[in-house]
């Protein structure tokens, strides 16, 4: 899969689970970037708990038509670092 223009298709997210389809995201994107994902609330649901185990900042927005059974969901990869509390 060609990732030069930094977009994963749609098809291609429903042929995949989607925890492997956010940790290919999670290669994909720099930190600071922004994955933004148009999916059934129950999947929206799903992937704002696996983003959130990635250290991801997530929040769901209603689609331009409103019903609940769409969700938008805004994540951004943040920088990360291991704390140094097992440290010497």
């Amino acid at each position: 899969m060609s990732t030069y223009d930094k977009r994963l298709s749609y098809k291609h997210l429903h042929k995949c689970d989607m925890k492997y389809v956010l940790l290919e995201m999670d290669r994909i994107l720099r930190p600071g970037g922004h994955a933004i994902i148009r999916e059934s609330s129950y999947f929206a649901d799903a992937i704002v708990t696996i983003a959130k185990g990635m250290r991801w900042i997530c929040h769901k927005e209603n689609t331009e038509y409103g019903v609940e059974k769409e969700k938008i969901v805004v994540c951004q990869k943040k920088l990360w670092q291991p704390s140094n509390s097992g440290s010497r």
